[in-house]
């Protein structure tokens, strides 16, 4: 492998993963992130980290068993409760990894990819007021396996 290749293979293997509809945000971005307008949000770590694919997928796989359970202990609507069924398919995904008590954890910022156009997305974390259940955000416990946290956005009405 030439040197010209080498380089590029390991500047592409440092990237944070990325998929049609999630990303990986730096750790400097997790306290943009955590600043969310109408809904609670987990503590803020002491440093960060970048989660891999494998991370990704752990914690994504948890999601549609986690809020099938959610619905049953909540009065969710039909409408919410269908339209969270299909989670995380469907929504546009914003992970950051943060280090609390020396743990890591995940945060994910899912964003309904049907309700408009999210401009920088990939890029720049996304804060929304209001609308509803079907702005969320969860916490995963690396170690554990598992959604730690989950909230939903207030609506307007």
């Amino acid at each position: 492998m030439g040197s010209a290749a080498l380089l590029l293979a390991l500047l592409i293997g440092a990237a944070p993963p990325q998929s049609e509809d999630y990303t990986v945000l730096p750790p400097d971005m997790a306290a943009g992130l955590l600043k969310q307008c109408s809904r609670a949000t987990p503590k803020p770590g002491e440093s960060g980290w970048t989660p891999g694919k494998d991370d990704i997928a752990r914690l994504e796989a948890r999601i549609p068993g986690f809020l099938a359970l959610a619905a049953e202990l909540t009065s969710w609507d039909a409408k919410s409760r269908s339209e969270l069924k299909d989670a995380p398919k469907g929504w546009l995904r914003q992970y950051v990894g943060i280090v609390r008590g020396g743990k890591r954890f995940i945060y994910g910022n899912f964003l309904p990819a049907k309700h408009g156009d999210w401009g920088e997305w990939r890029t720049e974390p996304m804060i929304v007021c209001d609308g509803g259940p079907v702005f969320f955000g969860l916490e995963y416990d690396v170690e554990k396996d598992r959604i730690t946290d989950l909230a939903f956005n207030g609506s307007i009405a």
